[in-house]
């Protein structure tokens, strides 16, 4: 079977869709899963527990890229990628509604990891699949324009999720159109899972509607540089070039990133008494401020390299949980929030595309899947870590603030001086312009011979 030329492929309308609704569905329950967690402990024991709290984020981190090595290189394999896109998105958002179902935290958090292990088989073969209808020299405004689309999703979903949690005729109206099969649970004593039928239900519906029309998107038939080794994480980590230097500089970044992430929540839940409204209101600002550099961040990587943008995101990501330990308000978070989104339009799509630019075509999902897994492993320790010296910080010294604070202000610190590991990765190829060029560009104003003065 002839093989499509990859000259001028771009990304078809059905893949913009399909990334949407997944990211809609995603939206509808991703920013409130913890909240979930602190009221569910609060209305059974009347206190928080930090070690669940970091259990669950480690659950998170780890459950959806533990398999991702295999889901990735068997998609590879058998060359029918959309089949696995589809598998992953039904089953990984059906499982959603099953949350409604947990008893306690430590079931929710074994929900929790069935999910994302299900979910996980959508995440790398979704992006072999997208990769393989782009072409090289348009990747990084292809992903910034996916990425617009999939943001625009998300903060709909988000704020869609907020409002039902302060209309509390929501759950009525969804019981008399869908009948009491659907909704047996009796509240009782457990009423603060009102807030979340809805989100949890309509992230299922999302799920089933995304996955059939994933089916429909044409698949272009991969080429192939040799044989498809499997499983490929132990290759690839131990074979000496740019992708596993890579894997190695991400360690240490991610370690400190995920040293705050049990706390966020903490902070917006107990600190500040945020209602689900204003979580999502804060959620929805970062996504905006991701929607609004995206795709300009995608054009400026395609043209200076994907390594300054990586080195911009993650270096400024520093000051995020530093502005949430001195959170006096609601509106501290939402600047952090928003500095968040700024960070993640930097540099995601750029690792993203660094990923693609050094990986072969074939093995494109197993790259992405190989690395997810490894920074996932970080992520479980990093997050696993902050949520039991957090919890020994509370009982030592009797202060929840205290614990929250240094947590915080720890995971700032060593951001800082991880993002400076950035600095040792290598471009694959040599780009037309510097971001020092950009930014002059910007000034027209600005003579090039200024600075021999």
């Amino acid at each position: 079977m002839q093989v499509e030329s990859p000259v001028d492929k771009r990304l078809p309308a059905r893949a913009y869709i399909v990334g949407a609704l997944t990211q809609f569905g995603v939206g509808l329950y991703a920013p409130f899963i913890q909240a979930y967690l602190i009221d569910m402990q609060v209305a059974l024991r009347g206190v928080q527990n930090f070690a669940e709290q970091g259990a669950f984020r480690s659950v998170g981190n780890f459950a959806p890229t533990v398999l991702q090595p295999v889901w990735g290189a068997t998609s590879d394999k058998v060359r029918k990628t959309k089949a696995f896109v589809a598998f992953g998105t039904l089953t990984g958002l059906l499982v959603v509604y099953m949350f409604l179902w947990a008893a306690t935290p430590i079931d929710l958090i074994v929900l929790y990891a069935v999910q994302s292990i299900l979910f996980s088989i959508q995440i790398p073969t979704w992006l072999s699949l997208i990769g393989g209808l782009m072409d090289e020299k348009n990747r990084g405004i292809e992903l910034g324009k996916l990425g617009l689309a999939t943001n625009v999703a998300s903060l709909s979903a988000t704020m869609m999720s907020g409002f039902i949690a302060v209309l509390p005729a929501v759950v009525p109206l969804l019981r008399t159109l869908f009948g009491p099969l659907l909704f047996p649970i009796q509240l009782g004593t457990q009423a603060f899972r009102v807030a979340y039928y809805g989100p949890f239900f309509f992230t299922a519906v999302v799920g089933i509607i995304s996955s059939l029309l994933s089916l429909t998107i044409k698949e272009y038939t991969k080429q192939r540089d040799g044989p498809t080794r499997f499983p490929p994480i132990h290759r690839l980590i131990s074979q000496p070039g740019d992708f596993r230097r890579f894997c190695f500089v991400a360690v240490f970044f991610s370690f400190a990133m995920s040293m705050a992430w049990p706390y966020f929540i903490v902070v917006q839940k107990t600190w500040l008494n945020n209602s689900n409204l204003e979580i999502a209101i804060a959620s929805a600002l970062m996504t905006l401020a991701t929607i609004i550099f995206t795709i300009p961040f995608g054009k400026l990587s395609d043209r200076v390299g994907r390594k300054p943008l990586i080195i911009l995101g993650r270096g400024l990501l520093c000051l995020v949980p530093i502005m949430y330990a001195f959170a006096q308000n609601v509106y501290y978070v939402y600047a952090a929030n928003i500095l968040a989104g700024f960070c993640v339009a930097s540099s995601f799509n750029a690792i993203t595309a660094y990923i693609y630019d050094i990986a072969p075509e074939a093995e494109r999902g197993s790259h992405l899947a190989v690395f997810n897994t490894f920074t996932g492993l970080v992520y479980l320790i990093g997050s696993l870590i902050a949520g039991f010296v957090g919890q020994a910080i509370f009982e030592a010294f009797g202060s929840a603030y205290f614990s929250v604070f240094i947590m915080l202000v720890l995971s700032g610190v060593l951001r800082f001086f991880a993002s400076f590991f950035y600095l040792l990765i290598r471009e694959p190829r040599e780009y037309s312009s510097t971001i020092w060029l950009e930014l002059r560009a910007r000034f027209p104003g600005r003579r090039h011979d200024a600075d021999i003065a």
